[in-house]
């Protein structure tokens, strides 16, 4: 095992095909803490696979996921809200305006490299 490996932190995977790991954190760097969805074998057709980016609503926390076009969104969100520590019903995904499903894909709703998801704290109640 190489030194980033052993030094990566790892969260059980849903899938044989990824594992999720924590990029190195730098101070300064926008980018600290970051989740990626790395595959184990490399993909012959870069493609195939889709850089997304997980923003909360006041822009305090982004995480990077790289995830296959087909791949259902709600793989995503469940590793988002293990990863800090909520629950799926906690908190609402948005892309481009419109809620996210977990039977959603980034091929379905035409997502592209680099979009951004945006997460807000669901709200209940009323009078």
């Amino acid at each position: 095992m190489s030194g980033e490996e052993e030094t990566s932190k790892h969260l059980p995977s849903t899938s044989e095909e990824t594992n999720i790991t924590e990029q190195s954190m730098n101070e300064g760097d926008p980018n600290a803490g970051a989740l990626v969805v790395v595959p184990e074998e490399k993909a012959s057709s870069s493609d195939e696979y889709i850089r997304l980016r997980v923003i909360t609503s006041d822009l305090t926390n982004e995480v990077h996921f790289r995830v296959k076009s087909a791949t259902t969104l709600g793989r995503l969100k469940r590793s988002y809200c293990n990863k800090l520590g909520f629950s799926v019903e906690e908190l609402r995904f948005v892309f481009d305006g419109h809620r996210i499903t977990d039977d959603d894909t980034p091929k379905k709703l035409g997502m592209m490299n680099d979009d951004v998801i945006e997460i807000y704290q669901e709200r209940s109640g009323g009078m």
